[in-house]
């Protein structure tokens, strides 16, 4: 885990410099497809479940790609903050060469915007692999999250 974050890291860094790879921004369709993915990828799912509807805590996570699902763990999801449901960002990335990261998509998720808040979102990032539907990373503010059997160790 920490070598694919690492390799991440520098794509994200050169892709600044417009070299290794170009994101794309996507949707997300009410059944969980992701519309613009490639011909190879289109079978791809992310399917999220809050509760109480979207202004609730997120549920559930799964994302599937290549015939593969991995399901994100709860105390994953529980660093999700309510209401984070119409703050969905997703991006993603198959126009780079697979041997420095594998292609991708980048599901983001940001607080909702509240008065006392500052301008910049609190977000927590999840980097999803579309080969196999690993988990390549979890970042908070786009620091990455070192996880221990799946779980965020934070201070």
């Amino acid at each position: 885990m920490n070598r694919m974050m690492a390799l991440f890291a520098t794509v994200m860094l050169a892709s600044t410099a417009a070299i290794a790879h170009q994101d794309v921004i996507l949707s997300l369709g009410t059944d969980g497809t992701i519309p613009g993915l490639p011909p190879a990828y289109q079978a791809t799912r992310l399917h999220l479940e809050f509760s109480e509807g979207d202004a609730g805590s997120l549920q559930e996570l799964r994302f599937l790609s290549s015939d593969r699902e991995t399901r994100v763990k709860p105390c994953l999801l529980r660093l999700v903050s309510k209401g984070s449901r119409r703050e969905l960002f997703l991006t993603g990335s198959w126009y780079h060469e697979e041997t420095i990261v594998p292609h991708y998509v980048h599901v983001e998720f940001r607080d909702p915007p509240s008065s006392q808040q500052a301008p910049d979102h609190i977000s927590i990032s999840f980097l999803f692999s579309l080969r196999d539907s690993t988990l390549l990373g979890v970042w908070r503010q786009f620091q990455p999250l070192q996880l221990r059997d799946g779980c965020p160790e934070l201070p």
